[in-house]
């Protein structure tokens, strides 16, 4: 199975526990855009700050090293959110993410369960219109019907995560909050403050989540990458790893190297498909060695086959199975031959 079942540096203020500390870290205002955060403390486990005192909490959780150590932080501050929202990028067995994802994910909802949080609510993306192509459900699904590859290829800021999570998390806050402001906590640790920056300028002016409040945690403690590393060790949690789908152009080689078979042809698949209307980069690294092409050298899938696949996708012309087929869901077209392939490597 593919899937497993089941910027500016302002002054601001520091969570600690009935006070409040300058440090020189983000908390965004939706309402003002402004790179000016307002005065954010914590206080019985609230937090305090420019909302109302009891303004839901609202948790992006990506299952990532910054996500789970920003639980494990607010749990230790007595912080019990209102909600815990985890965005899946496809449904049901056609997931994206890496299958440590999926593992990961009874492990961390037993332990949300031991601390008295709420259980981790799930999003995934749903067509709000007819597609130009065919429909898909999942990232994977939407590159295989437009013949293209995600935006971080094209390094164009990672607008797919934008599309696939930050836009469904939102759209389930709207559904269970209306337009009643909200905390809106993200795992961003301190390396990260450009991403903290460019996600919150993304909401709307006038958007029914444009009174939000966006607050960093991992910044405010002032924790980077190995600080979270060490929260969740000393919490008896074992590490996620890094949240990302298995084709992400930030993927270094040698995680290519222990990617299951499957994967592998997915990787394979959707650069092939996409040759057609690439112009400026090669495939999902970009410029550089395509992934299919690393894939070869490394001999981690048969050649011939690899061949194959590579002639028959990356065609003028659609493969017969979406052709032949107007109303198909790219995402069932796409892993049904992944799964053909692997099974052929035994």
């Amino acid at each position: 199975m593919f899937v497993f079942e089941w910027l500016a540096e302002r002054p601001v203020f520091c969570f600690r526990q009935g006070t409040a500390v300058s440090l020189p870290f983000c908390v965004y205002s939706m309402r003002q855009l402004t790179l000016f955060p307002p005065a954010i403390s914590v206080e019985n486990g609230r937090i305090c700050g420019p909302l109302a005192g009891d303004a839901p909490i609202i948790v992006s959780n990506g299952v990532g090293v910054d996500s789970v150590a920003m639980l494990v932080e607010l749990r230790r501050l007595n912080i019990v959110p209102d909600a815990i929202i985890t965005a899946l990028v496809g449904r049901a067995g056609y997931g994206n993410e890496h299958r440590r994802f999926y593992s990961y994910l009874p492990v961390l909802e037993a332990w949300l369960a031991a601390a008295g949080f709420p259980p981790i609510s799930y999003v995934w993306y749903e067509m709000q219109r007819p597609p130009r192509y065919f429909s898909y459900w999942s990232l994977a699904g939407n590159c295989l019907a437009n013949r293209t590859l995600p935006s971080i290829s094209f390094r164009r800021n990672h607008s797919c995560s934008l599309k696939f999570k930050g836009a469904e998390i939102d759209r389930w806050v709207t559904a269970q909050y209306g337009q009643r402001p909200c905390y809106r906590l993200v795992g961003y640790d301190l390396s990260e403050g450009y991403r903290a920056a460019r996600f919150s300028i993304k909401t709307k002016r006038d958007g029914p989540r444009s009174h939000d409040v966006y607050v960093y945690p991992l910044q405010l403690l002032g924790l980077d990458r190995v600080g979270c590393e060490a929260v969740i060790v000393a919490a008896g949690l074992p590490s996620p790893g890094l949240s990302a789908c298995v084709f992400c152009a930030a993927m270094h080689p040698e995680e290519i190297d222990v990617l299951h078979p499957e994967e592998m042809w997915l990787i394979v698949i959707l650069e092939a498909h996409a040759q057609i209307n690439l112009k400026k980069i090669r495939g999902l690294w970009g410029h550089g060695e395509r992934m299919t092409e690393y894939i070869l050298r490394r001999r981690l899938l048969p050649p011939d086959l690899v061949a194959e696949v590579w002639a028959k996708w990356s065609a003028p012309e659609r493969p017969s199975e979406l052709r032949d087929n107007p109303e198909a869901v790219a995402d069932l077209v796409l892993f049904a031959e992944v799964r053909r392939l692997a099974a052929l490597c035994g």
